[in-house]
């Protein structure tokens, strides 16, 4: 497995890169992954080394990809920044088999809205990610995170930085996340305004028009609710939810037997994709 880090975009003085990892032989297939974090935290090479080492060894090329955090930045710049980093990526390599998105819960929602507004690709692999924000546990309170230390408004404010981030330690940022749970505040974090849920949320219309798409999803989910996964394969074209029988969020977080199972699925997925059906909204 070679590894090669890319410049692709700047923001504001900030570089977004992305890592490739490519396979000894000639791609079958490449993956444009978004790492997850709540669109608070979390950095592009976070995926366990099992598990790019299976993909390389499957043939796939992947590659990781940097975007802009919430709150210091808003959705409204994250999208289409990130938009111009993967374009500038897929402009690297054009001849590329099988492009295959694929992002864990936060950079899975970010996935559906690239798809939305126009990202082509040839397919979606959706761990534990949501299509829209119109849930009662994102607006609310979240039960779940009651039994964590309350992280007041004030405290999280004082977490926010005064330049643009695209990688933030666990340590430093998911209190910023828990608070937005904990109050009910998150979806304001990285929205504009709380008028644009519906802009930044799919509809079944919108999902009628996705490509071939692979969901998987823990059914006791605590953090992100099984139902996103069971909305969105009811109107997606060509999809397949796979229920992982798990009480964590990120089950995929170290890689065990269980997990490594799973990504095998992933890459069965990824290689039955058809060559050239290029899809877009």
């Amino acid at each position: 497995m070679k590894t090669t880090q890319v410049h692709l975009n700047t923001y504001q003085d900030i570089s977004l890169m992305a890592t490739s990892y490519d396979p000894d032989t000639t791609p079958t297939a490449t993956i444009l992954y978004l790492h997850g974090g709540g669109l608070e935290f979390g950095q592009r090479d976070d995926l366990p080394t099992a598990y790019l080492e299976k993909f390389t060894a499957a043939g796939i090329q992947l590659f990781t990809f940097d975007y802009l955090l919430a709150p210091e930045v808003k959705i409204d710049k994250i999208l289409p920044v990130l938009r111009e980093s993967i374009q500038v990526m897929l402009d690297k390599i054009p001849h590329a088999d099988r492009v295959i998105l694929m992002g864990r819960s936060a950079g899975s929602y970010l996935a559906y809205l690239l798809l939305r507004d126009g990202l082509e690709a040839d397919g979606l692999v959706d761990l534990y990610g949501y299509s829209g924000l119109d849930y009662p546990e994102f607006r609310m309170p979240a039960e779940f995170y009651d039994s964590f230390p309350k992280v007041l408004p004030m405290t999280a404010q004082s977490l926010i930085q005064r330049q643009p981030l695209v990688a933030g330690e666990m340590k430093d940022r998911y209190p910023l996340y828990v608070s937005g749970r904990q109050f009910g505040t998150w979806l304001s974090q990285f929205l504009p305004s709380m008028r644009d849920v519906a802009a930044y949320s799919l509809t079944p219309n919108d999902l009628s028009r996705l490509p071939q798409t692979l969901l998987i999803h823990s059914t006791n989910d605590p953090d992100v609710p099984f139902a996103t996964s069971e909305y969105a394969v009811k109107y997606l074209p060509n999809a397949e939810l796979l229920p992982i029988d798990h009480h964590e969020h990120d089950f995929d977080c170290e890689a065990t037997a269980e997990s490594l199972a799973v990504y095998s699925q992933i890459i069965d997925f990824i290689l039955a994709v058809p060559i050239g059906v290029r899809a877009s909204a």
